[in-house]
């Protein structure tokens, strides 16, 4: 049975889920079960002891890092650092290596679900951290392109571990270079989110080149919101 099918019994919780989902809901372009899961995965890492900080690459408006943060302040835990990754002005350019459907996406600058290139600036998430009560010393923002700023990260924590890491980069680059350079810090039976899995060919080459080139053998397991993935880093025998 995975985390997220454990049979929660207290109704409460499942209430306090609804309750965060709503306040997060402006600031995200997840559906409401990939929220909901994300919730529960910080409730399994702090509920088991799971070593390790909160990152997220990709946020857009901060809507699921804020449910993180929400979730941390509901279960009364004591704060791990949240750490939020963007350029805060956009997507990069698409190659042809994320696929044809990806192309289309960014070219259709009219779109339903353009969201002017899913642009989001520093200032703007930051006011919505604030608006929600949860703009505090312990999350981090870091602006830039991924390749620019995840490795240094990297670098200059050298002790720091990951409990929830969620991928939200949508292309294969930008999935490639937080994989490879996050992927070594996160703690054993830590989970690993791969936003875009489903959506765009780029994000799945990127998990699956990585994998494949490490020999691990984890079970990648679908997250009930048509897009979304996930796996836990621990030996598959065990989950």
């Amino acid at each position: 049975m995975q985390f997220y099918e454990q049979n929660y019994c207290d109704s409460s919780f499942e209430h306090q889920i609804e309750e965060i989902l709503k306040k997060v809901r402006p600031y995200s372009m997840v559906p409401d079960s990939g929220i909901r899961f994300l919730i529960r995965a910080v409730k399994y890492v702090i509920d088991n002891n799971i070593d390790g900080d909160f990152v997220e690459c990709g946020v857009w408006q901060g809507g699921c890092s804020a449910a993180m943060q929400l979730t941390q302040l509901l279960l009364h835990s004591t704060q791990r650092l949240l750490h939020m990754f963007d350029s805060y002005q956009g997507l990069p350019p698409v190659q042809s290596i994320d696929g044809p459907m990806a192309n289309q996406w960014q070219s259709d600058v009219n779109g339903p679900i353009y969201y002017d290139n899913c642009t989001a600036s520093l200032e703007l998430v930051q006011q919505n951290f604030q608006q929600l009560g949860i703009l505090n010393d312990n999350v981090k923002f870091y602006q830039g392109w991924f390749e620019d700023t995840i490795p240094y990260f990297v670098k200059d924590n050298p002790n720091l571990k990951i409990a929830v890491l969620r991928l939200d980069g949508d292309w294969y680059t930008s999935t490639k270079v937080c994989i490879e350079n996050l992927y070594p810090i996160v703690s054993d039976k830590g989970v690993i989110i791969i936003d875009d899995y489903y959506a765009w060919d780029g994000c799945a080459l990127a998990i699956h080149e990585f994998l494949a080139e490490h020999k691990l053998n984890h079970r990648i397991r679908s997250i009930p919101d048509f897009s979304s993935a996930y796996f836990i880093k621990q030996n598959w025998r065990e989950e």
